[in-house]
């Protein structure tokens, strides 16, 4: 009999070119947008991440999105989020289940 073992690990995909935004040095007084994809439950945790923020940073505002597509899904175009980017100074999306 013969055992032979695997490595179930994938291998990580790195998309050249592709770099993620900086951070921001802090969100005192800043505008940050809340990304809601209609999944059952994003919209909760989005909310008590809107409170948190508030909590955390002075003077911070949220304001939930979603995308303009899509219908139990949401999906933003290119439209939604070059107009979310002038909105807002960071984002935070929720793909909740």
């Amino acid at each position: 009999m013969r055992l032979q073992v695997l490595n179930p690990v994938a291998q990580k995909v790195v998309k050249k070119g592709v770099r993620s935004a900086p951070r921001l040095p802090t969100l005192d007084g800043k505008r940050v947008g809340l990304y809601w994809n209609l999944k059952p439950g994003g919209d909760a945790a989005l909310r008590r991440i809107g409170e948190l923020l508030a909590a955390r940073y002075a003077g911070v505002e949220t304001e939930i999105y979603m995308g303009s597509v899509g219908s139990s899904n949401r999906f933003a175009t290119r439209e939604d989020v070059q107009r979310i980017s002038r909105e807002v100074s960071a984002v935070i999306g929720a793909t909740a289940d």
